[in-house]
């Protein structure tokens, strides 16, 4: 398996258990929609608008999450 491709579905994992643990409903295509955001470098801001009918009020906790999850594996 390439790395990359580990990489991304330990993210996706991640990102289901956070939205789990928030409360949002959690299908198969939400994270999804979440990691193409990611693969295509969208902001925080950007973020927080495209998933605030998703998330509702976890909006804003839940994209400072994944931006600080994101900032943090740009170190390893």
């Amino acid at each position: 398996m390439e790395i990359g491709t580990e990489i991304s579905r330990k993210i996706q994992s991640v990102i289901k258990g956070k939205l789990q643990e928030l409360g949002a409903y959690v299908d198969g295509e939400l994270p999804d929609y979440i990691m193409v955001m990611v693969a295509n470098k969208k902001s925080q801001d950007q973020m927080t608008e495209d998933l605030s009918l998703f998330l509702g009020n976890n909006t804003i906790r839940f994209t400072v999450w994944l931006h600080g999850v994101l900032d943090k594996l740009l170190f390893i």
